[in-house]
This record gives structure tokens, sequence and C-alpha cells, in this order.
């Protein structure tokens, strides 16, 4: 899930200008707090390397854009490179992003925020192309057992950890033992299906799984491997809240939560790195100041670009814009065990469901919130993902919908609250559910907050929870189906164990997505996934919403950025032109 942090307007950003000195100098000043609470699974930083041995996953066929803006920037990239004359006055390379991470260790946090900064200073075993092949990182090579139940992984030598430690294959059982002993780590999340970790020799380790799992492979670039020594320490996580300790490009500096993160560059990294002296995430909440600092060259790169902005910059001939089609997927959540005043739960009635699915228009959605740079679900994840299987749309149908009410017996409609972040866009695409829905007398209420106090409240068991309604959106770092499904829709992922929010139990869509994780042949795998995802779209536990793009905007003069799938960048080898 994706959200971000606000930014009121009056709020005093901060804006570096080079030709002021305040870069040079190097002196910050604290942004007002922004809290960032982006649940979508970001894997770890991609890699250029091909692939040496190992499974890989079959790459989805890229989704599309619909939109005819997208494909004219796009069109302009090239062009725009050759003809620019713009260059960086130094070697600092400034990021200006919506959100802040929640947290710098790992382990702690794994919203997509926070992964986006901890990337660039922490690594996993393996990792992925932009097009969702599966890649070496820190193992150079891999294999699987033939009870599919044991991979082994042969490690690169002679990588050290921003502390000096040597990364080796005790490294890789210090981690899975810190899961271990604390469960409160999301680390927790990756290594609950594991049984061991055996360390075979110095540069060879092998993971034992409980049961077969074909996600494994996938689901491995969240293991992010972090000195042992680090971890070793009485107060790890407040270590590492002031202090990096993985194998990768860059080494924290300077960090002030809700204002910055700066990185500077490591010097004895083990591969092809960056050519920039430090790297730092500004954090600015509002859209016009990110937009504003791009133009001026006060950031080089921004993310993300507001759909409603696109057109402030596309023609600035210093300024490149990237689209891709996101992993993202939009949808609000509706809670199946709330009850009206009078005991009623309407969203416990499929037909009720089903009609705020025909009472939403998801063409109009992509165009008024995100003014076409979106596109209509077809089912319940992005088609970017694998195993993704069309479903039939929910086409906007207001007579249908009020029929289905009817006959659910909620013809006079009722009242209910939805909760979002907010931001900009969030609380737009709210305020468009919100009218959306009025045309068949479901009158909600919006209650806008801090995407903190929303990841706590949603949080909460069924027992005490107030959610009634959550306008949010999910990615899955891992690109596979099941990292697309279950923790928010399986019945045992109810808050505060997965983010079920709709806490919505069905009985065979568990067993199939069980089911598919033993598996091993595609075609068994795709037609049980395909049957889930049908039953999810008939049961409707959510409102669908959409697949939005990712935009980024960057200077001509950047040079060697990487993409993962989704459009999300990477840093390891960022460069800058100089003059």
């Amino acid at each position: 899930m994706e959200s971000a942090g606000t930014f009121e307007k009056g709020t005093a950003a901060i804006l570096f200008s080079r030709k002021e000195g305040i870069m040079r100098n190097r002196k910050f000043i604290s942004l007002a707090l922004a809290g960032a609470m982006v649940l979508s699974l970001a894997a770890c930083g991609g890699n250029n390397s091909s692939q040496q041995a190992g499974t890989t996953q079959a790459p989805a066929a890229p989704a599309e854009s619909t939109t005819a803006d997208a494909a004219a920037v796009e069109a302009s990239k090239a062009a725009k490179q050759e003809a620019s004359t713009a260059k960086s006055a130094d070697n600092d390379i400034v990021i200006a992003v919506q959100a802040d991470a929640t947290h710098l260790d790992p382990h702690v946090s794994s919203n997509g925020a926070s992964n986006q900064i901890t990337n660039e200073m922490y690594e996993c075993l393996l990792s992925f192309d932009k097009d969702t092949n599966v890649i070496p990182m820190l193992a150079k090579e891999w294999s699987v057992s033939e009870d599919g139940r044991a991979y082994t992984f042969i490690l690169n030598e002679g990588i050290k950890f921003h502390d000096g430690e040597p990364f080796n294959a005790e490294s890789v059982k210090a981690v899975y033992e810190r899961g271990l002993a604390d469960p409160s780590l999301t680390l927790q999340r990756t290594i609950s299906t594991w049984e061991d970790v055996v360390v075979d020799s110095e540069y060879q380790v092998t993971i034992k799984l409980k049961e077969p799992n074909n996600t494994f492979v996938n689901k491995i670039t969240q293991f992010r491997i972090v000195s042992p020594k680090a971890m070793a320490m009485e107060n790890a996580s407040d270590y590492l809240a002031k202090n990096s300790a993985g194998t990768g490009p860059f080494i924290l500096s300077e960090r002030v939560d809700g204002g910055y993160t700066k990185m500077v560059r490591n010097e004895n990294y083990w591969r092809e790195g960056p050519g920039v002296d430090s790297l730092t995430f500004q954090v600015v909440p509002e859209d016009a100041a990110r937009i504003a600092m791009l133009q001026t060259g006060e950031a080089d790169v921004i993310y993300p670009v507001p759909v409603t902005d696109v057109s402030l910059i596309e023609n600035d001939p210093s300024i490149i814009i990237d689209v891709a089609p996101a992993t993202t997927y939009r949808y609000v959540t509706l809670n199946t065990e709330w009850a009206l005043p009078d005991g009623r739960k309407p969203f416990s009635d499929k037909r009720v469901r089903q009609a705020c699915n025909y009472a939403f228009d998801s063409e109009a959605y992509a165009k008024v919130v995100f003014n076409g740079y979106a596109k209509a679900p077809t089912s319940i994840f992005s088609d970017s993902i694998q195993y993704f299987a069309e479903q039939t749309p929910y086409t906007a149908d207001v007579a249908k919908a009020k029929s289905l009410m009817e006959e659910a017996g909620y013809g006079d409609g009722f009242d209910v609250e939805i909760i979002v972040d907010n931001t900009t866009v969030e609380q737009k695409g709210a305020t468009f559910v919100q009218q959306q829905l009025s045309q068949i007398g479901i009158n909600v209420k919006l209650l806008p907050n801090e995407s903190t106090a929303n990841a706590e409240k949603t949080s909460a068991p069924l027992e005490s929870t107030t959610v009634q309604m959550w306008y949010v959106n999910w990615a899955s770092g891992s690109y596979e189906a099941d990292g697309s499904m279950r923790n928010i829709l399986h019945g045992e992922k109810f808050p505060p164990n997965g983010y079920n929010t709709a806490f919505w139990n069905n009985e065979e869509f568990n067993k199939l997505l069980d089911d598919a994780l033993k598996m091993s042949d595609p075609k068994e795998i795709a037609d049980t996934y395909a049957k889930a995802q049908a039953i999810a779209w008939e049961e409707c536990p959510w409102i669908f919403l959409g697949n939005d793009n990712t935009i980024n905007a960057y200077k001509t003069y950047v040079t060697g950025l990487l993409y993962k799938p989704g459009g999300s960048m990477v840093f390891r080898t960022i460069g800058l032109d100089h003059e």
C-alpha cells in the first residue's frame, strides 16, 4: 500500500540553491515532519548483470499506458537529452520526494518510502531487473533441490559492510536469526516459511523451507542483508536509524526525520557504483514545491510528479519526464463486519459491494484524478504482475447499482466514513469515490489523516477497529500473484497480522492461494491464481479503482539512472554531467 505525508500551504519547504552556495555548505534545515506509511513492498535495488544460474520468473507482459500524453512525453525524451546544454554545478545529487522513510533499519520498515532510501544502502541475495526477471546480487548463482525445499546460494566474495565487517554465509544466517529472535520485525514476513539457514562454507549458504514455495525466489529479494556486528548491538534498531551497515553503494551521512537523508558514496563498493559524491533524499510533501525545485535546479530528480503538473515541465528543455506503467493497484476496502447503528452490516452483503463497483466509473476516475495517467482495473492486481488473469470489468451502470441496493434492502442508502491519507492526490481520489457513491444513496464522510495515523488505525484487530472504508493502494515488491493478494485478502491476514481491512474471509480463495504455493507446473499455477482472482472479483471485498502510472522527472544532465519494475528508481550508477 502506498500513501504519503501531507504538506499544508504556508509550511516552509526547504529549497536548496547551488547558486547561493547552500548545497556546497551542506547546511540543512529540517522540514516539518511529514509522516509516511508507504506499505508497498519494494524490492532491493536493481542490477544490470545477466543471470548466471537459478530459476527465473517468466516476465509478465508490460502494461500498456492508455495515455496519449504519456506517449508524447516519452517520445520527446531522447530529443531533449541530445539538445540540452544544461550542466550540474556540483557533484551532489538531490532527490525531492513526497514522503519520508519511517525508519532506516531495513528490518523495521518495509514501506515504499523507506525502501526507496534504504535500498541505496542495503542489498539482497537476489534482485529484479526492470522486466521483473530475477537476477543475481550478493549471490552470484543459486540452485534448488529436487523437492523444492532447499535453495543453495553461492555468494560473491570480497564484499565488506559499511562498518568494515566481511560479507559471507554467516551474515545471511545472522539476518535469519535476528528475524527469529524478534517477531516484531517486518523481516518476519520473509522468513516465516523457512525451516533453517545452513552455512555450507564461507561463501555458500542453504536456505531450507518448511514446504515447497514457488514464490521463494521472488520473496528473497526482500531479505536485506545487514552487518552481523550492527545487528548484535543491544539497541540495534536505534543504531541503524543513524548509521548504515549494509553493502550498498551509499553510506548514511546525515539524517533529520521529516527533513532529509544524506548519504555519501561508498568508496569501497564491490561493483560499478555511483559517480556522485553524495545523494540526498529531501522530503518535500507539497507538489508545487517539488516542481519548482526541479525547474530551478535546486533538485536534480523529483518523485512523484503530480499528474496535474506534468504540463508545467513537459516542454522544459532541461527536464526529462519518465512515464512507466506502475504495479500499484488502487482500491477502497469495505469492512464486511462494520455495522450500522441498527445492527445491519451493509458490506457483508455482496450485492451492496457489487453496487458500489457498478456505481463507480473507473475510466472517469483515471481521467479526473490522474489526468489519464492511469487505467481501469480488469482484475484485483496490476496486469504487470505474473499470473494476472483478466476479468469482466464492472462497467459503470448506476441503474444496476441502484437495483442491487434495493434488492439488498438498502434502497435508501446509508452513511459511512472513509479514511484517507491527507495528501492532495489521495484526497482527490477519495472525493471522487464520495461523489460516485452518492449516486446510489451512500453518503461518504471523508476522514483525512496523516499516513502514520492511518497506519495505526488499520493495524487494529477486528474487535477494536474503527475503519469502515479505506482509500488505499498496494504494490507487491516481489512482483508475483501471491504477494499481490495474500497480505490484503487472505483470511489469515486480518490486522494486525496483515492488511485485510475488509475482514473478508473466503475459504475457497484462501485454499487456492495456499495450494498454489506448493505447485511447480506453470499452467497449474496460472489456473489456480486465475480462479482466485475470479472469486475475489465476483465477491468484491473492495471497490476496484485502477492502476496509475509512475511519473518521475529529472534534469537532462542526470546520468546512469536505473529502474526496477513499475518505474521505481535505482541510483546505484547515478552520475551528473558537469560544467
